[in-house]
């Protein structure tokens, strides 16, 4: 029973984005927790530095797979179909003209 693999169609990125992302956590939980802190004097707000740090992990990810989604480009099929604007621009109540059918106009 093989598996069907589909083959990438983009870059692949691997744990760049997990990487990055954690990098940017741990140095705003840092930052959060010694600036938090308000002296040499007070405890180190490490519970602070920590809800900050998930926080930025969760949003630098999401950020960054957003970025990766939206620079996919688009297949080739997707401008054509069988609805009444068959391509974008087209001018209404005109002839659609199909490159891939070119004895259907």
């Amino acid at each position: 029973m093989a598996a069907s693999q589909r083959a990438p169609h983009g870059p692949d990125y691997g744990n760049v984005p997990v990487i990055a992302s954690a990098v940017i956590a741990g140095f705003v939980a840092v930052t959060t927790a010694v600036v938090s802190t308000g002296g040499a004097e007070n405890e180190l707000r490490w519970q602070l530095g920590l809800a900050a740090g998930c926080i930025t992990f969760i949003v630098c990810l999401l950020t960054f797979l957003l970025m990766i989604i939206a620079g996919k480009p688009n297949p080739d099929s997707m401008g054509h179909g069988s609805g009444v604007n068959r391509r974008f621009g087209a001018v209404p109540r005109s002839e659609d003209k199909d490159p891939e059918n070119p004895g259907r106009d």
